[in-house]
């Protein structure tokens, strides 16, 4: 099959996904699409993945409520939308070990942070609520995938300072990435694409490298832009990420320590308290998380915990130069329940003493700390579904002293599609 031949089936496929439920194969498995709600689509899905397209969806939304203190109570919505596909272009155009990302974001509902009135979100759903062009990567892998490039349209999120277990919390101190990373302005985060590109390579005595290289711009975080804005302006700046993982099995059960530095270069950020810039920021981070009890030998059923900690010494831009965050996550706590995840974070995150000072001088109070405790519990409804009974309190929101510790009660929930 010629290369115009392989487009047109594709798209004729795509086009009969919606239209066709029940289909037989001599090689269709049945199980293969067994964590997507609308499954295997009578076997469309099954022709694509042979003809190098993976479609995706995943769907996830907060309701949460402010009961107790913070400045008032009240109650929001926020939800996301996150969709695309991936074109295996070694099965589509011949290109050996590389791949086409296309993704999509919807994001709707409002913050409850504002009734809270915290530094940090307890609804990390919320940041440009409206619809995004996310992706357009093209990955390439070398010597059996041990070193690979990519670069398009991406943010460091997607590569940098992450785990899957900050994924459980519904607070975004910890979901996604180390917070106070982002809180500078300096590292590009999802849903806010921009120019980027990363290496990463394997190494000796279970290490990873990772470098990346992203632009940064002025307007890179306007929702009105919808990720459409190409262009590379004269302010723009670039932010490096270099990043080493460390994966060893300690006891035979899975350890990870990362650690890693954030430096910009030629984008000015403003000064606390002054008229002046800083055109050269570092930021070090680092995280690790441990199995420290397996059910069975072998299994990832049992306790994993995690410790965080973000760190520079530039208090004249950083917001919150200092974060940790100490985390638990027990998978199969319950019998009969293997895949349901019980969840505890704690967050400390301490203000720059040029940002108090700048807090002063326009009239408010000083601030200090912001501590956050979470605990939830996720139940796996089905292998695509999910829903996350949550609590959240807030000690010293906003770090001023002045308003009452918050308690919020939430709910999670969502769908691979």
């Amino acid at each position: 099959m010629n290369t115009y031949s392989k487009i047109t089936t594709l798209v004729l496929l795509l086009m009969l996904g919606g239209l066709s439920t029940t289909r037989a194969y001599e090689d269709y498995d049945p199980y293969k699409y067994h964590d997507r709600l609308t499954g295997d689509w009578g076997g469309v899905r099954h022709d694509l993945a042979n003809e190098g397209v993976e479609v995706f969806a995943y769907y996830n939304a907060i309701f949460a409520g402010n009961v107790s203190g913070g400045n008032y109570t009240s109650s929001n919505y926020a939800s996301d939308t996150f969709f695309g596909m991936e074109l295996d272009l070694e099965k589509v155009l011949g290109w050996e070990s590389t791949t086409l990302a296309l993704s999509g974001i919807y994001r709707e509902g409002s913050d409850l942070t504002p009734a809270v009135g915290s530094q940090y979100s307890v609804m990390q759903l919320v940041g440009g609520q409206t619809i995004f062009f996310y992706n357009l990567t093209l990955e390439k892998t070398f010597a059996d995938g041990d070193f690979s490039i990519k670069a398009g349209r991406m943010t460091a999120t997607d590569d940098f300072v992450g785990s899957p277990y900050y994924s459980y919390s519904l607070n975004n101190a910890v979901n996604g990435q180390i917070r106070a990373v982002l809180f500078d302005g300096v590292m590009t985060s999802y849903p806010f694409p921009v120019w980027g590109g990363r290496i990463k390579a394997k190494l000796p005595e279970d290490g990873t490298l990772r470098v990346g290289l992203f632009q940064l711009a002025p307007n890179m975080f306007d929702p009105n832009d919808h990720g459409l804005d190409w262009s590379i302006g004269g302010d723009d700046g670039v932010s490096l990420f270099v990043q080493y993982d460390w994966t060893p099995k300690l006891d035979d059960k899975p350890f990870r320590l990362f650690a890693g530095v954030n430096q910009t270069f030629g984008y000015d950020m403003p000064q606390f308290n002054s008229t002046d810039t800083t055109d050269i920021f570092t930021r070090f981070y680092m995280g690790a998380d441990y199995q420290v009890y397996a059910e069975e030998p072998g299994s990832d059923e049992g306790l994993v915990l995690f410790l965080t900690f973000a760190y520079t010494d530039q208090q004249d831009v950083a917001i919150v130069p200092i974060q940790t965050s100490f985390g638990a996550n027990y998978k199969g706590l319950f019998p009969g329940r293997p895949d349901d995840r019980a969840v505890l974070f704690f967050t400390y995150g301490q203000f720059s003493d040029n940002y108090s000072d700048q807090q002063v001088a326009a009239g408010g109070s000083s601030v200090s700390n912001e501590i956050v405790f979470e605990t939830g519990y996720r139940f796996a409804v089905t292998d695509s579904t999910y829903i996350q009974p949550d609590l959240q309190y807030v000690i010293n929101p906003g770090g001023t002293g002045n308003i009452d510790n918050a308690l919020v009660l939430g709910v999670q929930f969502g769908a691979s599609f």
